[in-house]
């Protein structure tokens, strides 16, 4: 579809004349968009894996399958088909490093888990640059789990006691870093270029308030921004929205 675009008001902006909407390949329609960078959309198909799709190109990059993810536990039919997941609790013992087959399970079918396994995705780098790394926040304690384009499985991250609660991701391409803020304000390095990942605290703990929706951003001029949403109710049915960086 070609759409006329009025000319731009700035002084010195070159005109734009027409531009080019692209419509999503039908067969994706229906499945749920988990995030976007780079020009290319993180989607999770109708059996809850991820995959990376450029909407212009059409081009497709398939990540791991979501029965690699640590806590997510595949049950298959007498014949070995895969037919529904369990989602499990983790347990962050630095010592067992497993999942707590104890706590309380979520059972679901291969269509529901893609709405209760994927909180954020962040990438590194255009995908079909051939080195991409693919950083998820997974449910239900929002845990770190990352890949890089090629890979057969996600990788997760507890190197570090306080590796959960987080509520948002970005990668920082001045320092080839994921920055990850908890819901507590706290705000963490991660280092996934060596062997091993490494996770650092640089910003310690701001509240205990739970209230607040919030994000972690960088500015064009190279800071780093926490956004605290507060939703405020003002008569049943009603709410206001207030913002602060």
């Amino acid at each position: 579809m070609i759409v006329s675009l009025p000319q731009p008001p700035c002084t010195g902006s070159p005109r734009i004349s027409s531009t080019t909407l692209c419509s999503l390949d039908p067969t994706l329609r229906s499945c749920f968009i988990a995030g976007s960078s780079h020009g290319w959309l993180v989607i999770a198909d109708e059996r809850s894996n991820l995959l990376l799709v450029n909407p212009i190109t059409r081009a497709q990059i398939v990540l791991p399958p979501a029965v690699t993810i640590k806590n997510v536990q595949g049950c298959y039919t007498a014949e070995g088909v895969l037919d529904s997941y369990t989602l499990l609790d983790l347990d962050l013992d630095l010592e067992t490093q497993g999942c707590n087959l104890q706590a309380c399970t979520c059972d679901l079918s291969l269509e529901e888990g893609r709405f209760f396994f994927y909180w954020r995705v962040a990438m590194s780098a255009d995908p079909s640059s051939g080195n991409c790394i693919v950083m998820i926040l997974h449910m239900p304690e929002k845990h770190i789990s990352f890949t890089r384009v090629g890979d057969t499985q996600w990788t997760w991250i507890n190197v570090h006691p306080d590796c959960f609660d987080y509520c948002d991701v970005f990668y920082n391409d001045s320092d080839g870093l994921f920055y990850a803020m908890r819901r507590s304000g706290e705000v963490h390095t991660i280092d996934v270029n060596g062997p091993y990942p490494v996770v650092k605290v640089i910003l310690n703990p701001m509240t205990r308030s739970r209230d607040s929706s919030r994000y972690i951003v960088q500015a064009p001029w190279g800071a780093i921004l926490q956004v605290w949403r507060n939703d405020q109710p003002i008569r049943r049915g009603e709410y206001r929205s207030d913002c602060q960086a």
